[in-house]
């Protein structure tokens, strides 16, 4: 496993430890061996983790390894450096198994889970910092570039000089709607393969959410058909399609928020579940009423309270058929819960408190870690759709004045060149964005650059056209 997993997937395992410690706990405290909470992360785990333990409960059962303990320290073993939490949190575990009290147990099983949130955030940390050179070059890049290749470098050229000669316009173009941006992409892809919390995945499905784009192209020859200029094409072709897009992934957008919300209550839930338990309710009870006072929650408790009437008293199927399509850990907490409170309810509260306090700890540390984030992410977005824009703009109107000035290399075109690399750093933040912290799919970059281009299409042409009306003034 050691040489299996490559920098960066030993920095992603460490990520899912804490979902493996919750899941061990879920399982220890429920009552069940060590064997069992293996086979649990082996068959419903994170990836990574899943993969791992698939290969010990392999061994196990091929009699490769005598036991299920020797088989995990060995392959624990062999984890990189950089995954040294995750090796010390489940030795901690597979301790707590072979605890007799149960209280030492659910202590050495707390601070299992310290450990694994510990080393999580101190990589949130490291990944934080680490952010800083590549988002200020692509600040660098998107900004003073094309500034200084589409009008600072024209004016130098006025007269030969400080030497410089006539401008290769081609090569300009070239440079900055090929380049670029082909430098900014290359530094998001790189961000996104380096990044240790990345968990959303591509999905080709989503690229027909990108079909409402399309409609520029007629959009482009009518509005040229019309005798419009190319100064302006964009701003009335890409950026009605993108509001085009945008109403047609409205829907979904909004379904993948009001989820996310849910699975948040629920997560929540789990803790107010455990004290109604102590308190004497029956897991039912307990866990109908903690998910049924939460607002956000309405639609996964009326599915839940369904399913409960259906599968006639067995609680384990109405939680896999309403909960796990929301969140498959919560789901876990919830079926364990259950399974315990059929020996003892007070116990089964305890677990669930135990389980609600990880939770709310795991919250905690994104939250802290999207906070690290949230610098990065406003000054990329204050990028792309503010800065660039004001900037260039205002660079373009430089060029008015000068232009009849014998020996003036200008360009023709100018304005019509930055606006569409203006749109081309939109669709390449967007990427750079959705590489970060957990990472986006490809409908939520496309939501993102369908918001920032049509605004930034407009202060674009907003600042070229004001110093021309005061010139013409």
């Amino acid at each position: 496993m050691k040489k299996a997993l490559s920098g960066t997937d030993s920095k992603r395992l460490l990520n899912e430890c804490p979902t493996v410690v919750g899941m061990m706990t879920s399982s220890l405290e429920s009552g069940g061996s060590w064997d069992a909470a293996v086979r649990m992360v082996a068959s419903e785990g994170p990836p990574l983790s899943r993969k791992l333990f698939s290969s010990i409960v392999r061994k196990v059962d091929t009699k490769s390894s005598e036991t299920m303990s020797s088989c995990v320290s060995d392959a624990m073993s062999e984890l990189p450096e950089s995954a040294a939490g995750y090796r010390r949190a489940v030795h901690m575990c597979m301790a707590a198994s072979e605890s007799s009290g149960q209280d030492e147990r659910s202590n050495m099983l707390k601070d299992a889970s310290d450990i694994a949130l510990t080393a999580v955030k101190d990589m949130g940390d490291e990944y934080g910092a680490s952010l800083n050179t590549p988002c200020m070059t692509v600040f660098g890049i998107g900004i003073l570039v094309p500034m200084i290749l589409m009008s600072i470098l024209p004016m130098l050229s006025l007269g030969g000089m400080m030497g410089i000669g006539t401008i290769d316009k081609g090569t300009i173009v070239f440079v900055t709607l090929a380049l670029i941006p082909a430098a900014i992409l290359m530094i998001s892809f790189w961000l996104r393969y380096t990044n240790p919390f990345l968990i959303a995945e591509f999905e080709a499905r989503e690229l027909r959410c990108a079909l409402p784009l399309l409609l520029a192209i007629p959009l482009a020859i009518v509005y040229l058909s019309l005798g419009g200029g190319v100064d302006e094409l964009v701003l009335f072709t890409l950026a009605p399609a993108s509001v085009a897009s945008l109403a047609f992934m409205w829907k979904d957008v909004a379904e993948d928020k009001k989820r996310a919300k849910c699975e948040g209550g629920l997560r929540d839930c789990v803790f107010d579940m455990g004290s109604r338990m102590i308190s004497g309710d029956n897991f039912e009870s307990a866990s109908s009423g903690a998910i049924a006072v939460r607002i956000e929650c309405a639609d996964a408790a009326a599915a839940y309270s369904r399913e409960l009437s259906l599968c006639k008293g067995d609680a384990v199927k109405a939680v896999a058929r309403s909960i796990r399509p929301i969140s498959g850990d919560v789901a876990v907490a919830f079926a364990d819960i259950c399974r315990c409170s059929r020996r003892d309810v007070t116990d089964a509260g305890r677990l669930a408190i135990a389980l609600g306090r990880q939770f709310q700890n795991r919250n905690h540390a994104w939250r802290r870690l999207e906070m690290n984030l949230k610098s990065m992410t406003d000054m990329m977005l204050a990028t792309a759709v503010f800065f660039a824009p004001m900037v260039l703009g205002m660079s373009v109107s430089m060029l008015a004045p000068l232009s009849q000035i014998d020996g003036f290399a200008g360009m023709d075109g100018t304005a019509a060149v930055l606006s569409v690399y203006l749109a081309e750093l939109c669709a390449t933040i967007a990427v750079l964005m959705g590489s970060l912290g957990s990472g986006e799919g490809i409908r939520k970059m496309l939501w993102r650059f369908c918001l920032m281009c049509p605004i930034g299409q407009i202060i674009f042409c907003v600042c070229c056209g004001i110093v021309f009306r005061c010139l013409r003034a």
